[in-house]
């Protein structure tokens, strides 16, 4: 028999899995907030172990995004049509909900941020790797995480999960492809935008990692994540 943080789950990923969010792990807010700085902690409405959900997402999310796009052209004149149709998507899954909420994006400035890849880890998600990576079993390093919900029901119980590491070889691999985009990335110009051209450097830091690798983002998916390339978007 399924307790209600295990069916509020299953209702938010039901919802998501169709819009190519295809990750949802729940946790205890406790977990994460004794975790981090004051600074990156998530309200709890009120309640010592209320439930969070980590929403995020494979590969699987690009075609998805991508049908949005057709269906909606509009959608790519926004400043960042990718953050507007996963924040549409996760608001639409919690509507039916019939408890209190609150969500955080992956993309809110502070006061608001959350360490999302501390989240990552702590929710059990995936480990935080030498590389600075959330390093899934299954697809590797090869997930995005793009909110965490708050909900007002009492969260999963017990200590939090501790994942283990799935690739024994960070130190190795990952480790020093972090390295080399971190340098290349100081060394940068003030004038270049985002990664600017360090952007193949930091890909390799995802690329080393040996797990996950039939998941890797498809071409189009690494020019915008990883370029900003919005021509991938279509006209």
């Amino acid at each position: 028999m399924s307790t209600r943080w295990q069916e509020i789950t299953a209702g938010i990923a039901g919802a998501c899995v169709p819009a190519g969010l295809d990750l949802a792990q729940p946790f205890q807010v406790a977990w994460y907030n004794t975790a981090v700085d004051p600074a990156y902690r998530l309200p709890d409405l009120g309640r010592p172990r209320a439930l969070g959900v980590l929403v995020g997402n494979t590969r699987a999310l690009w075609p998805h995004f991508r049908a949005a796009l057709r269906a909606q052209p509009a959608l790519r004149d926004d400043a960042d049509p990718l953050e507007r149709y996963t924040s549409a998507c996760v608001l639409a899954a919690l509507r039916p909900l019939a408890e209190r909420y609150a969500v955080r994006w992956a993309h809110d400035p502070p006061p608001r941020r959350v360490a999302m890849q501390q989240l990552g880890h702590v929710s059990g998600l995936a480990h935080l790797s030498a590389g600075r990576l959330n390093v899934h079993p299954v697809y590797g390093p090869w997930i995005a995480l793009r909110a965490a919900v708050v909900i007002d029901a009492d969260g999963p119980p017990g200590p939090p999960p501790d994942p283990p590491n799935p690739c024994a070889d960070c130190a190795h691999a990952c480790g020093p492809a972090f390295e080399r985009a971190a340098a290349a990335l100081r060394r940068r110009t003030v004038d270049q935008p985002g990664l600017g051209d360090t952007w193949d450097l930091w890909l390799a830091v995802r690329d080393a990692c040996p797990l996950g690798r039939a998941h890797r983002y498809g071409d189009e998916q690494i020019a915008y994540h990883y370029r900003n390339d919005r021509r991938v978007l279509g006209a």
